[in-house]
């Protein structure tokens, strides 16, 4: 019997990386929904096999109409550039007073709450899988409220709980890990830096001991699957390798043969890098996941690499062999 796995965000990376996977595995249609089904990702997808879907984040109804018939849900939403762009059409919604990391997160929260709206009116629906963070407020005890990207995703979450008891018990979550081609974005994002004698210094906020859990997105369709084959409920945090900032530092360049070292600092000195809201918003996030972890401490995250069978994934080392960094650095650098 066919099921079907409806995708939000198809031509997105995660999007993208769950059709690639279940477009291979048989007995399974896949549906994607875009804003925009006649850009070139929609029609390449259509192409490969994907039944496109118009629909908009933003039009809860647009979203009920794309999901019925459905047996399976990913939900996953793109926090707003209004925090690094000065051209971002989001920044039209700014209230007075308001600055663009809350804008963000009230954008990307109504988002996820639309979609938790439409999915709990689908009766074919067997499992919802939404593409969450750890809430930075609730398990740094309100030290870090300014991780704004990582909040809004996990009070979706509370909402589908306080609001949808019957979706609560078909949702599993994926927590992506950090995403290690985030160094494309710049020194904002991942700051790495080129000293006068050519050895490359990454500073990143906070003490350096705590293992960073740093995945691909390319690898998003294996772990879909993987939590399919899993009890609803699951919470389950996505890498391809857990290691601290030295250690990612050493091994880089140890790779690429380019001298590297690792340094300390803190966020108030990340949050003085440009632009401002997103430079504040990145050293929140780097500080609460040395401080506290990635996932906070959440006793219900399951690792993984602790999932049998081995779910496929990039190896961090693979990773770095397989990159082009002849531009790591630059301080004019976007992906």
């Amino acid at each position: 019997m066919t099921k079907s796995i409806l995708i939000m965000t198809v031509t997105g990376n995660q999007g993208s990386a769950v059709a690639d996977v279940f477009l291979n595995k048989p007995g399974w249609k896949v549906k994607g929904l875009t804003r925009n089904p006649l850009s070139l990702g929609s029609q390449t997808l259509g192409d490969r096999g994907v039944e496109i879907l118009q629909g908009d984040v933003n039009d809860v109804d647009s979203l009920k109409a794309a999901f019925q018939g459905v047996d399976v849900i990913f939900g996953n939403t793109v926090f707003s550039d209004a925090m690094s762009n000065p051209n971002s059409p989001d920044l039209a919604l700014l209230k007075p007073g308001q600055n663009t990391r809350v804008l963000s997160y009230d954008l990307e929260l109504q988002q996820g709450k639309n979609i938790a709206d439409a999915a709990a009116n689908v009766p074919s629906l067997k499992r919802f899988i939404w593409s969450s963070l750890s809430d930075a407020t609730k398990w740094s005890k309100g030290k870090y409220k300014g991780v704004y990207h990582f909040d809004c995703k996990a009070h979706v979450e509370d909402y589908i709980s306080r609001t949808y008891p019957e979706l609560a018990q078909k949702t599993s979550v994926l927590q992506m890990g950090l995403f290690i081609t985030n160094w494309k974005w710049g020194r904002t994002s991942v700051p790495w830096q080129k000293l006068p004698d050519g050895t490359m210094l990454l500073k990143i906020p906070g003490s350096g001991n705590e293992p960073i859990p740093l995945v691909h997105t390319q690898d998003t369709g294996n772990f879909v699957d993987a939590l399919l084959n899993l009890p609803a409920g699951t919470n389950m945090l996505a890498f391809g390798d857990r290691l601290t900032w030295p250690d990612y530092v050493k091994l880089w360049s140890d790779i690429t043969g380019i001298p590297a070292v690792f340094e300390k600092t803190t966020v108030e000195e990340h949050s003085k890098l440009a632009p401002a809201d997103h430079s504040a918003e990145m050293a929140e996030m780097y500080g609460y996941m040395q401080e506290f972890g990635f996932h906070g401490g959440d006793p219900s995250v399951l690792y993984s690499r602790n999932v049998k069978p081995e779910i496929p994934c990039t190896r961090v080392a693979d990773y770095i062999k397989s990159e082009d960094w002849s531009h790591v650095g630059d301080p004019n650098i976007t992906k």
